[in-house]
């Protein structure tokens, strides 16, 4: 598995979840020149 084109993420229960690259590229706005997500994405990511 490629690094560059996977990101893993451990919820609760400590069930890996894999998210795409391109999918969490889709969550990353750019806002004044900086990249930001929501706090709604980033605890999707992290289920929250």
């Amino acid at each position: 598995m490629n690094n560059l084109t996977n990101i893993e993420s451990v919820n609760k229960e400590l069930n890996l979840v894999k998210y795409e690259t391109i999918d969490i590229k889709n969550l990353i706005y750019c806002i004044r020149g900086k990249q930001v997500m929501l706090d709604s994405d980033v605890a999707m990511l992290y289920h929250y």
